[in-house]
């Protein structure tokens, strides 16, 4: 029978492991100390009858005081070593859980990951786990004092003088009947949800917002004309408006009830008091703890909230932690050579119209194949499927003669190079972008860098290749940047080599060296080509023509160029594109494409 999962806080538990003991030993030491604090406020009034009864006994006094002292010291040494605990506890959390997110983010498919915004993702491994640690750290702690020390309270007050109790006690049960009632409506478990997708709209807008200040810049736009940002900070507002005039009254009404909760006590002592049926240090202790108890229980209102924080936090969590991991194969299957074999591909991304439709064709091993095609007619994206960024929704692609699928991911890895379009430079060393991981020595990479034509400019840089890219270091070209990437790809030598327009940011000049590079890297390797400029692919071994997520055309340059209209089109267009130049009698007005 299949186990239900956990939720709420018996999975905050779960996700706690190895650290659970530590939480544990921090609450009973809050619980102690929740007890000890109670001990100085009683010797306090046990003072004041002795002062008040003659004759005087200043030793029982002196006996009182230290036992007081002594017990405030040991409390708080309890507060200090459960703080401690509960900080280390949550810290180790902290770091397991965003270790443990970011290992799953890499083993799952990018059409999973694809599902979320970039803002989702951000609030998931920085809000969501940073609340549970603070949660953990502070508010557990918090929490079981504010429930020991009134349970502890109300006993002891009991023994005393059961009138004034039963009066001290009424403010608890309002907290254990309307905390329920509120935090369980199933109007604040919908605001909750509503706060969580509107703070990730919200980030997803910042995001965007950020990235597209350069563009907004040139273009004379603000903040508030930017509606992804705009739109999401004024929704998150209105929210929040509505949410708290709904229950803004309520827990005013609460609060106003909490913190006036000493009249009734003040009051009944009094007439009891005026009757002489009350001693006068009896009165003063119901005043001070029959009161003193309530601050606590104020915790206890906001740890409602924040458990529904949590519990909606924790559950996003679990669509990353528990999503299936994408399936793989074994060793005892791999494949005899590396040729590549499209059969009757097809795939739609979530919840989208087909992308590809019916792919096939063969790209045989150490052969160069070119994937052409208008901008969204899926060559990119079957390129990717060789890489496994996504699995396709019918058909199969093998590799040598085993389907991709069946093969482990670490091995298919290891041996396919991506040269991306738009490619991405870490905040780390030029040498470490380089390295990528790899177990490869600083000869080496500068040999793949040198091979790469891009050592002359690294070698410029104030530290070389131990300078550091990014906001704190250099920053590159678009055309640095790709000679970059080759060099990670020639680094990695993978026989399998799939360039995704490897020249779209480069100029004359980086453009040739990037070429030469490319030239030396796809060497005896199976190479596949995304190409936008057609000049490029006239000497591959294959061209295969995509169109509307269909192949419409294979063959060499010259046979497509012969017999395939569009490929001729494109053709021709590439060709004018070359030659058109800007001129004192051709204005980009009126230039015909």
């Amino acid at each position: 029978m299949e186990k239900t999962p956990k939720t709420g806080f018996r999975r905050l538990l779960q996700l706690l492991g190895q650290q659970t003991w530590m939480v544990v030993l921090a609450i009973v030491l809050a619980v102690v100390n929740a007890g000890l604090s109670l001990v100085p406020y009683v010797l306090v009034v046990y003072i004041l009858d002795t002062l008040l009864t003659p004759p005087l006994q200043l030793a029982k006094v002196e006996t009182y005081l230290l036992l007081a002292i002594g017990a405030a010291v040991v409390g708080y040494a309890c507060m200090y070593l459960s703080g401690l605990l509960s900080h280390i506890a949550a810290f180790s959390l902290l770091h397991d859980l965003r270790k443990q997110i970011a290992v799953r983010l890499g083993l799952l498919p990018m059409g999973f990951i694809t599902g979320f915004n970039s803002g989702a993702l951000k609030k998931i491994v920085i809000d969501d786990v940073e609340r549970i640690e603070s949660f953990v750290a502070h508010q557990v702690p918090d929490f079981v004092k504010g429930l020991a020390l009134p349970v502890f309270t109300i006993g002891y007050l009991f023994t005393v003088d059961w009138r004034l109790a039963a009066i001290s006690f009424v403010p608890l049960v309002v907290v254990a009947v309307w905390l329920p009632l509120i935090f369980s409506s199933s109007y604040t478990k919908k605001m909750m949800g509503r706060y969580h997708a509107s703070q990730e709209q919200m980030n997803s807008g910042i995001v965007e917002f950020v990235r597209a200040l350069p563009v907004m810049k040139i273009f004379g736009q603000t903040a508030e004309q930017f509606h992804q940002y705009s739109g999401a900070v004024n929704e998150y507002a209105e929210m929040s408006k509505k949410w708290t005039r709904k229950s803004g009254p309520p827990f005013a009404v609460f609060m106003s009830f909490m913190s006036n909760a000493t009249l009734p006590v003040l009051a009944v002592g009094t007439w009891l008091y005026g009757l002489q049926d009350l001693s006068l240090s009896t009165f003063v202790l119901f005043l001070i703890l029959g009161v003193g108890y309530i601050k606590p229980l104020f915790a206890l209102s906001n740890m409602g909230m924040q458990l529904m924080l949590i519990n909606k936090g924790v559950g996003r969590m679990d669509e990353v932690l528990q999503a299936p991991i994408q399936p793989e194969g074994t060793e005892a299957n791999l494949p005899t050579d590396w040729s590549l074999t499209f059969e009757n591909l097809g795939f739609a991304y979530k919840e989208g119209h087909p992308v590809l439709e019916n792919i096939s064709f063969t790209i045989p091993e150490k052969s160069v194949t070119a994937l052409v095609g208008p901008s969204g007619a899926g060559k990119s994206t079957a390129a990717r499927l060789v890489g496994r960024f996504w699995d396709a929704n019918q058909g199969c692609i093998r590799l040598g003669d085993v389907p991709l699928n069946e093969l482990p991911l670490p091995y298919l890895m290891e041996n396919v190079a991506f040269v991306f379009q738009d490619s991405f430079l870490f905040e780390d060393s030029v040498l470490e972008n380089i390295r990528m991981g790899m177990n490869r020595s600083e000869e080496e990479v500068e040999q793949a860098a040198r091979a790469a034509r891009c050592h002359e400019f690294i070698e410029r840089l104030p530290h070389g290749y131990h300078t550091r890219v990014g906001e704190h270091g250099v920053h590159f070209s678009g055309g640095e940047q790709q000679r970059i990437q080759l060099a990670r790809a020639i680094l990695k030598d993978a026989p399998l080599l799939i360039l995704d327009e490897a020249t779209a940011f480069s100029d004359a000049e980086n453009e040739y060296l990037i070429q030469e590079a490319v030239g030396q890297l796809i060497q005896d390797k199976t190479v596949i080509v995304i190409a936008h400029r057609l000049s490029t692919i006239t000497d591959v071994d294959q061209v295969v023509l995509f169109d509307a997520g269909k192949i419409v055309g294979k063959g060499t340059h010259q046979e497509l160029l012969d017999q395939n209209t569009l490929y001729q089109t494109m053709w021709d267009a590439h060709q004018r594109a070359k030659d058109f130049e800007i001129g004192p009698s051709v204005s980009l007005q009126n230039a015909q494409p």
